[in-house]
């Protein structure tokens, strides 16, 4: 049944008369209409008046800015930092409280020390480097650092070491030399008096007793000599010693030396040993050299028995077998050399070895020779 006002069943237009019931209130339609409204989007609730628009972000998304409200999260790069604000982010490397401060820094009373490191960070620098090439420990003497595997002494170092030190303290060094020159002289003086006489007496006398004077007296001189040469190697190796440990010594410092009975005891050993070995076949005595080449300095160093100090020489020598041999070959030339002015350059040369071997025996027993 069609409505006779609007046949057609079109909407009214806006400039129509809305039609009436006669009475002239409007006629309200019959009923809301069914199906989504042409703006609604289909499966959204219908907007009441009173609701809050819908979030463009979804449901539980984020709601616009209150203009008039604080800025929320961080500042935008660039923008000028409060001053009075506390700082915002992590503290920086080193600062208290931080991965990286030292033990002990002033911080949260709760943290003990650094914190540890954040995840996929670096450790932090410890500060110490590995030792430059040809650079020598200072704690704890030569072999003290860990890995360190060069050699213990340089053969240039050891004589330029022994240079310095004897051209800085020459006068004593001079004046003990010319004491033992004088004694050498006067001992020979008083072995050659006495080979006069042997030469003048006939041994074809039947005086036994005075023929076995002579030969009795002539054993003792012999190991009077020796003895006494044995000490002034002794009274050298003393002063080289203190010139290593920065002890200058003076010509009385030279003649302090203990544990002499031990001393003079390996010295014979090492004398007789060598002498055996000249006689087999020479090279033996010259190995006997080498290898005894720190006794006296480990005897009267160390104050260990005679046994011990040659031991201990040999352990040393063998174990740096190739610089000990180099600095004595070297020191060997370089009195060769001091030997040429009239002997006057061994005065300088000779007590130059003494310390330059005494550097050697310093190092390798892991002491630090003294600057």
């Amino acid at each position: 049944m069609t409505d006779p006002a609007n046949p057609g069943g079109q909407p009214p237009r806006d400039d129509e008369p809305t039609p009436t019931d006669g009475s002239g209130t409007p006629q309200q339609p019959a009923g809301p209409p069914t199906g989504p409204a042409p703006d609604q989007p289909a499966g959204q609730p219908p907007a009441t008046p009173d609701a809050p628009p819908a979030s463009p972000y979804g449901p539980g998304g984020a709601t616009p800015q209150d203009p008039a409200g604080p800025p929320s999260g961080p500042p935008a790069w660039g923008a000028p930092q409060d001053p009075a604000a506390p700082p915002s982010g992590p503290p920086a490397y080193g600062a208290p409280g931080a991965y990286g401060a030292p033990a002990g820094a002033p911080g949260d009373p709760t943290v003990q020390g650094p914190t540890a490191p954040p995840p996929g960070a670096y450790p932090p620098p410890s500060g110490a480097y590995p030792p430059p090439p040809g650079s020598y420990p200072q704690s704890g003497g030569y072999g003290a650092q860990p890995g360190y595997t060069g050699p213990a002494f340089a053969v240039g170092e050891a004589i330029s070491y022994g240079w310095r030190k004897v051209t800085s303290n020459l006068g004593p060094w001079i004046l003990v030399a010319l004491i033992f020159i004088a004694v050498n002289v006067a001992w020979s003086w008083i072995t050659g008096g006495f080979d006069q006489f042997q030469d003048q007496y006939d041994f074809t006398d039947t005086n036994f007793a005075a023929v076995s004077g002579i030969t009795f007296t002539s054993i003792l001189l012999g190991i009077v000599g020796t003895v006494i040469g044995y000490l002034i190697t002794a009274f050298f190796t003393r002063g080289a010693l203190d010139e290593v440990d920065g002890r200058r010594p003076d010509v009385a410092a030279f003649f302090r030396i203990g544990n002499v009975v031990n001393v003079l005891l390996a010295a014979l050993i090492v004398g007789i040993l060598t002498g055996i070995g000249f006689v087999l076949c020479i090279l033996p005595g010259f190995a006997m050299l080498l290898f005894s080449a720190f006794v006296y300095y480990v005897a009267l160093d160390q104050g260990v028995d005679a046994i011990t100090a040659i031991r201990t020489s040999f352990s040393l020598v063998a174990k740096n077998f190739g610089q000990v041999f180099l600095l004595l070959l070297a020191l060997f030339g370089i009195n060769i050399l001091g030997a040429i002015p009239c002997g006057l350059g061994l005065f300088v040369t000779i007590p130059l070895s003494y310390v330059a071997v005494g550097f050697a025996y310093r190092r390798l027993t892991g002491g630090v020779p003294a600057a």
